[in-house]
């Protein structure tokens, strides 16, 4: 079976009750895909190829009237780093632009995947940082300048 749109997101959903639900779960650069093939814990090979929309960590596709794939999101490793001042964000933002990483920045943090390259320089620069396990939302992107 090839899905080609979701059908929302479970979380969104409190009606699913009467349902049986199927999980796949996926790494967060799978959710900037739009074609992919995924296995559920019910051991159930699925297609997907999206025509319009985006994955995110709770997009769920009806199989038929009783059955439902939900994408769950392995949760990753990342790099958290809480910038003290506009000074300090500064340098942050130039030293993992020039390593070319991609971050997600809300809530005035700075997160990314792990990387021991990064958390070295980190530490050189003696800039404070946390590493800890998220399950993200959505993949993370690159900042776009267009």
């Amino acid at each position: 079976m090839i899905f080609t749109k979701t059908d929302g997101n479970i979380k969104e959903r409190e009606d699913l009750g009467h349902v049986h639900i199927e999980t796949a779960m996926v790494k967060s650069d799978d959710l900037a895909k739009s074609i992919l093939r995924v296995k559920s814990d019910h051991h159930n090979e699925y297609g997907i190829r999206l025509e319009e929309g985006k994955l995110e960590n709770g997009s769920f596709f009806f199989i038929d009237d009783h059955n439902i794939l939900v994408l769950n999101v392995i949760p990753e490793k990342m790099i958290v780093i809480t910038p003290k001042d506009m000074d300090d964000c500064g340098i942050i933002a130039h030293m993992l632009g020039n390593m070319h990483k991609p971050v997600k920045i809300k809530g005035g943090k700075i997160s990314l995947l792990y990387d021991s390259v990064v958390a070295k320089n980190l530490e050189k620069s003696d800039i404070d940082f946390k590493v800890e396990e998220i399950q993200l939302e959505e993949s993370l992107r690159y900042v776009d300048l267009s």
